[in-house]
């Protein structure tokens, strides 16, 4: 037996107006329909003598759902947003969908399961991430003989990773992984005489996933420059001669002096030459004491990275 069936759209079910009489015959046959070939139905009718409306539940997965970012673990529970939507009508929650969230406070997976209701039937359950906070107050404080990064610690995870790159926009490669417990590193593969950039990230192991934060800020450093040995002399008639050794891949060197215990340091003379190694101060007062010290400074990217004062160094003059 040919069967020829007409579906009918919902807009053509809910608008339809029948009588009682035929209410009765129509319902019949369709319940038979849904009996034979189990095609889920329900009915609502309303007075007899009034037009009936038919619908059927609509299945919660037809409709559409926004992907939902990554969120920042804060230490509470999180609940995003969720957007639904069917045939582009924005559904509401607790009027067509519940939501409820699982496994959404640590850092990791989350779940949320969207279950129909009244018109809507079905549930459907979705992820979303929950990834470390940023690393926060990336610090660099040169030495001659390494770097020391610092930085605030980071809540929830079990990780930290070091990146180190030659330039600000270069290849950053993979230094150090340290544990949850620092906020410190020591770079001492540091080579001298070279600038390095800097970035940190913390992140969580779970279940062998490894759930990555952002990328703190970029911190530019170098090792410092050594310590100048220097000596002083009353070289001439109201004269002083500073000298000191030379400094390995120094470009320059800042001479700084006061006069009296109680005074301030002031500089007197910038060397931009790592080869010089002399500066001859004149025009001083007989029977003062005057106070020297050194820096070494290299020049790189454009900055000068200064090392360590030397010694202070005195002398009276007496010519």
């Amino acid at each position: 037996m040919n069967l020829n069936i007409k579906i009918l759209n919902q807009k053509e079910i809910n608008n339809m107006k029948i009588s009682k009489k035929f209410t009765s015959i129509f319902l019949a046959g369709l319940l038979s329909a849904s009996v034979a070939f189990s095609t889920p139905a329900v009915f609502a009718t309303g007075d007899p003598d009034n037009p009936v409306d038919f619908k059927w539940d609509i299945d919660i997965n037809e409709a559409s759902i926004s992907p939902i970012p990554a969120q920042i673990y804060t230490g509470s529970s999180i609940k995003p947003d969720v957007t639904i939507k069917y045939k582009g009508t924005i559904l509401k929650q607790n009027t067509d969908y519940t939501l409820t969230y699982s496994n959404n406070t640590k850092i990791g997976k989350a779940s949320i399961t969207i279950k129909g209701i009244k018109n809507y039937k079905g549930s459907k359950t979705i992820q979303f991430k929950i990834s470390p906070q940023e690393v926060k107050n990336l610090k660099a404080t040169p030495t001659t003989t390494y770097i020391n990064l610092s930085w605030s610690k980071t809540p929830g995870i079990s990780n930290y990773a070091v990146y180190r790159a030659t330039s600000q926009n270069g290849k950053y490669t993979r230094v150090k992984t340290l544990s949850s417990s620092a906020s410190s590193y020591k770079d001492t593969k540091a080579s001298k005489e070279k600038v390095y950039y800097y970035k940190v990230r913390a992140y969580k192991t779970v279940n062998k996933t490894k759930y990555y934060g952002a990328y703190s800020n970029v911190i530019c450093s170098a090792k410092t420059p050594s310590k100048p040995v220097i000596t002083v002399k009353n070289a001439g008639s109201k004269t002083v001669k500073v000298s000191w050794k030379k400094v390995s891949g120094a470009n320059g060197y800042e001479v700084y002096r006061k006069s009296g215990s109680s005074a301030k340091y002031s500089i007197v003379q910038t060397v931009t030459s790592g080869n010089t190694l002399s500066y001859t101060n004149k025009k001083l007062i007989k029977n003062s004491k005057y106070y020297y010290k050194v820096r070494a400074y290299y020049v790189k990217d454009g900055k000068n990275i200064y090392g360590s004062y030397s010694k202070v160094k005195s002398v009276k003059i007496t010519k």
